[in-house]
């Protein structure tokens, strides 16, 4: 399949992912992070001491077998979860000890996620699923309108507002759902496997969609198995046993 509706100048942004980050200070520091999980009797080690850091505009890829650590890794990025031990800062929060209502406000104001099957709400409409996290935020109808049109519109999408989610094809729906993590305006961008369910002519276009927003100034970390997905970004990194082996 094709994708029809490419986002602005995304076709031009092809080689972005190549570039490192801008100068600054990191937007994702992990510094000898561990993660351990109780199973009855057994403790596993998911992490084992990882330390990374990501800049500004810098498209990333996380690789690694099942059970090597790389979504336990994601959540913590994401603050969907805490770390045993060990320290992570989100653009310059120490996030590692917060309470779960300051963990949801963090990802409502700072991330955007991405997942492989979009997790589109089928019954409403394209703007309307792009609205929803702002809803969290506080923003009143007419900026949650405005903001959302505003993503749509960088992604392709703005043709499509009034369309639902089963109505558009594969790579549209990951586009609205590209919109909807960029509606908060994050500073990171977690993308769980986000060509997975796509073709590999659609996948492109998602990536340069990556890349381009990469040049905008905002982070993307992309978790996947996909070695071409990988090759796509300007940097790799693969986890093995919850050890980082590059």
């Amino acid at each position: 399949m094709s994708e029809p509706n490419a986002a602005p100048g995304a076709a031009n942004a092809a080689g972005a992912g190549q570039a490192v980050g801008q100068a600054g200070p990191p937007v994702v520091s992990v510094q000898e992070v561990t993660k351990e999980y109780r199973m009855g009797e057994t403790i596993v080690h998911a992490l084992r001491g990882v330390s990374l850091q990501v800049a500004a505009g810098e498209l990333l890829a996380i690789m690694g077998p099942s059970g090597s650590g790389k979504s336990t890794l994601m959540h913590l990025m994401g603050c969907l979860d805490t770390p045993t031990a060990g320290q992570l800062f989100l653009d310059g929060v120490e996030v590692a000890g917060l309470d779960e209502e300051r963990l949801a406000g963090i990802r409502n104001r700072k991330i955007g996620f991405v997942f492989q099957q979009f997790n589109l709400l089928a019954r409403i409409t394209v703007r309307e699923n792009v609205m929803t996290p702002l809803m969290y935020g506080g923003a009143g109808p007419r900026e949650r309108r405005e903001r959302a049109e505003e993503a749509l519109e960088r992604v392709g999408l703005s043709d499509r507002l009034a369309h639902r989610p089963a109505e558009l094809s594969g790579g549209q729906r990951q586009r609205v759902a590209i919109a909807r993590a960029l509606v908060t305006h994050p500073a990171l961008i977690l993308a769980d496997e986000p060509t997975g369910a796509l073709d590999t002519e659609t996948g492109r276009a998602i990536l340069e969609l990556f890349a381009a927003i990469c040049v905008e100034g905002k982070t993307v970390i992309v978790v996947t198995h996909d070695p071409q997905v990988a090759a796509f970004c300007g940097r790799r990194i693969r986890l093995r046993d919850g050890l980082m082996e590059e």
